[in-house]
């Protein structure tokens, strides 16, 4: 159960989008709008008289498209705006009872190069995650250790005559899981079939680190400016958002998902984004506490000692995983759901 328990915690830190997977930005060029404009909206918006204005549902329509502009504007900026950055992460995993702690880093580099270490310990077992792109290959790593792991290796070391089938039945199940995506195969699949690659939709499976959160968070949910707070004296803007649609169950393959996605999926998501330059400063997700009013966060993140700098060693955006590990490679899985989504309007697919 501890294990289990430790396994549901990473998949919280997966969440992020990071686990949003990622990628590069390849011809998505586009213009990024006065953002500041926007913002100056957003404020009117807020200094009015929100709890009577929001019942009008041609006001709450304008909320939810500035709200939504202003996450896209975020994304944009984050991939063809910005220089390389590094960050110190923090994400505190909730469920109603306890509450985990986990601490990380975070690097990004132009042309949709990103990299996400993020580190926590439950009880006696450790987890990890580890998440590269260069902007050609998506890797994807999870580790879990414990204690009794941990001993297994070390009396296995010590003896020459160790049984190893013994050693692999005691090891813990997928304590390591390795994954890749080719993002290579999905532009030129979106480009053979005429997908519209400015899309919020193909975007979240292309993209990596923070704009791979907003893009998945822009493709599945709708936002609006709800307040005003500082954070370490920085003026930001909250936005709230509530799903655009319900994931029908029947999607999923079985009951265990189904539950697994009933129990795990946030009620609310709230993103705040610093005023001066649209930076996502800290993310949560929220869910209707069960025994009492009000909601708890499942998942809360946030970005400090956010470091603009000259450059970025490039090998820190490769990966190569240990040659007894035979990745799993999940590119088909990206290509069965970008073959669902539109096309461009001026799309011709040869």
């Amino acid at each position: 159960m501890r294990r289990l328990t430790l396994a549901a915690g990473i998949a919280g830190i997966a969440a992020i989008g990071l686990f949003v997977w990622l990628s590069q930005a390849g011809d998505l060029k586009q213009t990024v709008k006065n953002p500041q404009e926007l913002l100056g909206k957003m404020k009117s918006v807020l200094s009015g008289k929100s709890s009577e204005d929001e019942l009008d549902p041609a006001l709450l329509a304008e909320k939810i498209r500035e709200g939504n502009s202003l996450i896209r504007q975020s994304r944009l900026l984050l991939l063809h705006n910005m220089g390389p950055i590094s960050a110190e992460v923090l994400q505190i995993i909730q469920t109603p009872t306890q509450s985990f702690r986990a601490t990380g880093k975070y690097w990004q580099a132009p042309q949709s190069k990103s990299r996400l270490l993020v580190e926590m310990e439950i009880e006696k077992a450790s987890g990890r995650i580890l998440q590269v792109s260069n902007g050609q290959v998506i890797w994807s790593v999870r580790e879990i250790t414990s204690e009794a792991d941990q001993a297994v290796r070390a009396e296995k070391s010590k003896s020459e005559k160790s049984d190893n089938d013994k050693y692999d039945t005691e090891k813990p199940q997928n304590r390591l899981q390795i994954e890749r995506v080719d993002l290579q195969r999905l532009s030129d699949f979106a480009k053979a079939t005429g997908v519209d690659e400015t899309g919020s939709q193909f975007a979240r499976e292309m993209h990596s680190g923070l704009p791979g959160l907003l893009s998945s968070l822009e493709a599945r949910m709708d936002f609006r400016a709800v307040k005003q707070v500082s954070i370490n004296q920085q003026s930001c803007i909250v936005l709230e958002g509530e799903w655009k649609a319900d994931i029908p169950e029947n999607q999923l393959e079985d009951g265990f998902a189904v539950k697994v996605f009933q129990q795990s999926r946030p009620d609310l998501v709230r993103l705040f984004i610093r005023e001066s330059d649209l930076f996502p400063m800290r993310y949560l997700c929220l869910k209707q506490h069960p025994d009492r009013s009000g909601y708890y966060a499942q998942l809360a993140m946030e970005l400090t000692e956010v470091t603009q700098l000259p450059n970025l060693d490039p090998s820190m955006f490769n990966y190569r995983p240990p040659d007894e590990q035979v990745p799993n490679d999940i590119t088909h899985e990206y290509l069965s759901r970008i073959a669902t989504y539109g096309k461009a309007p001026d799309a011709v697919v040869k």
